[in-house]
């Protein structure tokens, strides 16, 4: 414990901005020694205080805390209008006499979230940083405003309002990413965005007890309250960012949205509104698949010296065939789609467990995810702790987050048909562990390999998210269908069914307990498959303070880091599969040397 405190203390506090008075190191005469330091300002090393260097630490303290202050109000309300409705879906789908239906409300937010997220991350490269995210709050709150007014007759009303929001919210996610970002080191990254993955652990988790609470009022709360607070964000984001402009891959973005688009659209409809063998799930799946197929071959014939690249001169691809062909990348993905499934998955079905098994009412329902806090709270400090102390590399909470969600999901099941209400808070806050530690290292890893292609690798990352969660609600959805067979006309009632007669209520309770437990036995395999990704990823090495060119330099290994421990191979910055990666820019925004390092200088990594 002690050794995580100073571990946190090093991490947000540096040396330069502790007490002045400290102690200098001293000989056994206690005579101080005059420590001689480098810096790329200088030719030789000195022991007076470079004035640049204090300048530029001067003003990265500046820039971190202007851009967390002026950015972690609308990263707080996009985090929050993920779950806030998580309590509220029986109950809003009741009100619409659509419980079958209930998935809906979750997969249309999705659905324009995964399709959007690449056009956000291209938006903000080209047309700047301000303009995205300007534009995606606005989505936002206009969503809301539409969910809020939805009559209860206007079905599609209320999706359409849900679909306006995740697209709002896909682009609050990505651009608020690549902003925090934007022209820092990888560990000042890992350092600045530590404070944002405790921001959304902690919505994530208080989305659903607030919406509990709202929904015993009126659940159109649950959209009507980030209006004023997204207002407010908008005026904020206004004073911290500028804008720029270039030019967009409209054939790229038209390929993403339509294939991501079709594809979740497919998996929302299968199995809820229509089976799975049917024309309309089918028709937009196979769509769907091929569109996405064409979105690679554009983003490869993009590449430099390839057709398009020669037809088309002036547009960027989307997301460079470099970084999408990228087996790590591939790898990431999945991992991080399967980590949207088990967030998705407490978050949602734990509530209707306790609704539909425990006959909670909506806002106790939601107080039992509260467990689910400090669990990613946990796990964020675990990957601060690891990320940017010790061991400072990116596998080690990358695969722990795997270790932890098949252990949480793997348990789930068991401890709701037995009614196991303490492990299952357990495994809610083991759940939120294994969340919460993925949060810093992912988007560090893929930024690590492709540190001048940020906007591109975290569109990727927050595709994949929202994705693996649609998915894994749709195959959870129709499992629950099928086995609790949710939809009858005398099931819908849910503040009724607490007051059926005893061998009606028991039935019903019988089916839900046998649905919820089953749905996650059926997103099991998904997790073992997360694990075994996990494992054959590379590993990317955070530079210590004052490590690196100025610290803007990434250490690679791009083989199988796992295999390569277990052979007892010595990895270092000589080995055939590392790789230097450079950002491009100092904090200044003056361009680094693109020399290598001298092998002299290379000690074994991570040491």
């Amino acid at each position: 414990m002690t050794s995580l405190v100073k571990g946190l203390s090093r991490t947000f506090f540096s040396a330069d901005s502790r007490n002045a008075m400290a102690a200098e190191p001293t000989d056994d005469r206690n005579t101080t020694i005059a420590t001689r330091k480098k810096c790329r300002h200088r030719a030789e090393a000195s022991t007076k205080k470079c004035g640049e260097c204090m300048t530029e630490r001067s003003t990265r303290r500046r820039y971190r805390w202007r851009i967390i202050l002026g950015l972690v109000l609308p990263y707080a309300v996009s985090s929050l209008d993920v779950t806030i409705v998580a309590s509220a879906l029986p109950w809003i789908a009741a009100d619409f006499d659509r419980v079958s239906q209930l998935n809906w409300i979750v997969a249309a937010f999705n659905l324009t979230a995964a399709a959007f997220i690449p056009f956000w991350g291209q938006t903000a490269d080209v047309f700047g940083r301000h303009v995205a995210i300007q534009g995606c709050m606005i989505m936002a709150i206009v969503g809301g405003a539409v969910c809020t007014g939805a009559p209860t007759s206007a079905w599609g009303l209320l999706l359409f309002g849900r679909a306006v929001q995740g697209i709002g919210c896909a682009g609050m996610n990505v651009v608020v990413r690549a902003i925090v970002a934007d022209r820092v080191s990888l560990q000042e990254d890992a350092k600045n965005w530590s404070i944002f993955s405790v921001v959304a652990g902690l919505a994530f988790g208080v989305g659903p007890i607030i919406g509990g609470y709202l929904t015993s009022t009126s659940w159109r709360w649950c959209f009507g309250i980030t209006l004023p607070v997204g207002v407010l964000g908008c005026v904020v984001v206004w004073f911290v960012l500028r804008p720029r402009l270039a030019t967009v891959d409209i054939g790229g973005q038209i390929l993403c949205m339509l294939g991501f688009g079709l594809f979740i659209l497919a998996l929302t409809w299968a199995g809820a509104t229509f089976s799975w063998a049917s024309p309309a799930v089918l028709v937009p799946l196979i769509i769907g698949l091929v569109t996405i197929a064409l979105f690679t071959w554009w983003q490869r014939a993009m590449a430099p010296g390839r057709v398009l690249a020669r037809k088309l001169p002036r547009q960027q691809a989307m997301i460079p065939w470099e970084v999408l062909r990228n087996r790590d990348i591939g790898l990431l993905f999945f991992t991080s789609a399967a980590s949207g499934m088990a967030m998705y998955s407490v978050l949602y079905f734990c509530v209707l467990y306790f609704t539909l098994v425990k006959q909670l009412a909506s806002e106790e329902a939601g107080r039992t995810l509260l467990l689910f806090v400090p669990g990613i709270g946990v796990g964020v400090l675990m990957a601060i702790f690891m990320c940017n102390t010790y061991p400072r590399q990116t596998w080690h909470p990358i695969m722990a987050g795997a270790v932890i969600q098949v252990a949480s999901i793997g348990v789930m099941p068991w401890a709701m048909w037995h009614e196991r209400d303490g492990v299952v808070y357990g495994m809610l806050a083991l759940a939120g562990v294994g969340v919460g530690i993925r949060f810093v290292p992912v988007p560090l890893h893929g930024m690590g390999y492709f540190p001048q292609r940020i906007a591109a690798v975290i569109s990727l990352m927050e595709v994949s998210d929202p994705f693996g969660g649609t998915l894994g609600l749709t195959i959870m959805t129709t499992v629950f269908n099928n086995v609790a067979g949710l939809g009858a006309e005398e099931d819908r009632d849910f503040a009724a069914l607490s007051h059926a007669d005893p061998a009606a209520l028991s039935a019903a309770t019988e089916r839900a307990r046998a649905g919820i437990a089953w749905a996650f036995v059926a997103i099991l395999p998904f997790m073992v498959l997360c694990f075994l990704a996990s494992a054959l990823l590379g590993n990317v090495y955070v530079a210590a303070d004052g490590a690196g060119e100025d610290e803007r330099e990434n250490v690679v290994y791009e083989g199988v880091f796992l295999w390569a421990r277990v052979r007892g191979e010595k990895i270092d910055r000589n080995s055939d599969r590392v790789r230097i990666t450079r950002r491009g820019t100092h904090g200044d925004g003056s361009e680094l040397p693109r020399t290598e390092p001298e092998p002299a200088e290379m000690g074994e990594v991570g040491r």
